[in-house]
């Protein structure tokens, strides 16, 4: 694990905060995390990666990145025009995109968006999401709304110490390992205790989700070299999800390994072997 070099960028009135790993001069590769994660995700397989600019944010709602305005979301594609002004900011012509879980999700759509300025696409345990059939819009979009009108009654969670943050997340499948990685960014101080940094609305439904069409079109639109890097008891097996990641077979250049370890291995002991089928890969 690595510490990192701590630096903040604006994007539309909104700060993202970041950490950066390795040689600052060497390829760029830009890092997302998964849901309820922040950039300390990435600490483990930092320095298996010291030959290469590992930049990894903290997205928006989530670690010490802002949260967004209170008539605002969090679908996966409303990061994607901060991305674009981040990568402007730090002058990266070309990069490498890699995406872990939700993240994952966000690195295809960005990915896309890039065009050409995106060298790889680099999918950890994670893809887009579970197609929502087109006969399920209304109640997906009812149940969005049923989530906001919650809004006002949420009590944001308390743990007594950090440690009780650690024995939630292990009961959600953490190693302890990695949910004491996450909590220096997952937490704040206050006087009744610890608190989730978090924006809450990361825990509603989003109120339109990609139709298995729609995936599909992303997929296929994805033109630049792309490794899907699965793990052995991650989502396949957790989320019931073999068809969804199947399903990134449709991007025309990809190359798709399974890998040992949890969802998240990146964070655990696969970190050594993922960091070096993704130096393999890149290869910059």
């Amino acid at each position: 694990m690595s510490e990192g070099r701590a630096f903040a960028v604006m994007a539309d009135g909104l700060t993202y905060a970041g950490l950066e790993w390795g040689d600052p001069d060497g390829y760029p590769i830009l890092a997302l995390h998964g849901w309820l994660d922040n950039a300390l995700s990435f600490s483990v397989l930092a320095p298996f990666l010291s030959g290469y600019r590992l930049i990894a944010l903290d997205l928006s709602g989530q670690g010490l990145s802002d949260h967004r305005s209170s008539d605002a979301t969090y679908h996966i594609w409303d990061d994607v025009p901060q991305l674009l002004s981040v990568v402007a900011t730090l002058g990266l012509d070309q990069l490498a995109v890699l995406g872990h879980s939700r993240g994952a999700a966000i690195a295809v759509l960005l990915a896309t968006a890039l065009e050409d300025r995106c060298s790889q696409l680099v999918l950890l345990d994670g893809m887009l999401p579970r197609p929502t059939p087109e006969e399920s819009a209304v109640e997906q979009f009812l149940q969005a709304q049923r989530d906001h009108c919650g809004l006002s009654k949420h009590q944001p969670r308390l743990f007594d110490d950090v440690e009780g943050f650690v024995n939630a997340r292990v009961r959600l499948g953490f190693s302890e390992g990695s949910a004491w990685l996450l909590a220096p960014r997952a937490l704040r101080e206050t006087e009744d205790g610890w608190a989730l940094v978090h924006d809450p609305r990361l825990n509603h439904s989003s109120a339109v989700k990609l139709s298995p069409g729609m995936c599909s079109a992303f997929y296929s639109a994805v033109t630049k070299p792309t490794l899907a890097l699965v793990a052995e008891e991650g989502l396949r097996l957790r989320g019931g999800l073999e068809a969804s990641l199947g399903a990134v077979s449709e991007i025309a250049n990809c190359c798709v390994v399974t890998v040992p370890g949890s969802h998240h291995a990146h964070m655990e002991e696969g970190a050594q072997q993922i960091a070096e089928q993704i130096a393999t890969f890149i290869g910059q």
